[in-house]
């Protein structure tokens, strides 16, 4: 694997046991996808940074190791603990954004040969197969919650405005005004109705002055 051995033989003076060699296979995978080690221990340091190289301290506890890697652009930030159970190797990453947790449990004899762990060629077994699962049960649950929020539905696409749509001076057409015809028929209007009740000096058919009309002025 490109870089595992670079990072392994800065290590080395201080790989003692086959859990060493584990974690720091753990470790170029997790660099591999993207993270950089931040520090050791669970609280964050003055003089923490991110490097590719595993930090000072990183293997001081065998019985609990405590690492803290962050993504090259620090949206994600991880906390994975790695704790030794007898042949086996317990490992637990917590992202804290979005607080998923995925764990991993590998038998040790599998992938390290414990009596061969200054021949680098020779301390790691199934590499590939240790890569795989590290990919798939360590860092992908933690990456699907990103992922899912990050493909969201496509927003609608409307077509491009023209530049009559976009002008603001633009004067709308005039429209002439078309109104209604009145739902009435009779051409005096709604109001007539009754009038000529109302003038008895209106016209009449016949043209006859009305009743009395030749006794008022004689």
């Amino acid at each position: 694997m490109a870089g595992l051995e670079v990072l392994f033989a800065s290590a080395a003076p201080t790989i003692t046991c086959a859990q060493d060699a584990l974690v720091c296979f753990l470790h170029w995978e997790l660099v591999m996808r993207g993270y950089h080690c931040v520090g050791a221990g669970e609280q964050p340091q003055p003089n923490d940074k991110k490097s590719e190289l595993l930090p000072v301290g990183w293997n001081s506890n065998k019985d609990l190791y405590v690492l803290r890697y962050e993504s090259k652009d620090g949206s994600r930030k991880l906390l994975v603990k790695a704790v030794p159970v007898e042949k086996s190797m317990i490992i637990n990453a917590l992202e804290y954004g979005s607080q998923h947790v995925s764990d991993l449990t590998l038998n040790l004899d599998d992938y390290i040969d414990s009596e061969n762990l200054l021949d680098f060629p020779r301390t790691y077994r199934n590499s590939e197969e240790l890569r795989c699962r590290i990919g798939s049960e360590i860092i992908t649950p933690l990456h699907e919650p990103w992922d899912k929020t990050s493909v969201s539905s496509p927003q609608r696409e409307f077509p491009p405005a023209t530049a009559r749509e976009v002008d603001p001076l633009r004067i709308h057409p005039q429209h002439p005004h078309v109104s209604r015809p009145p739902s009435w028929c009779d051409p005096l209007g709604p109001f007539a109705v009754g009038g000529e009740d109302l003038d008895p000096f209106g016209p009449n058919p016949d043209h006859l002055p009305p009743p009395g009309y030749d006794d008022m002025y004689l």
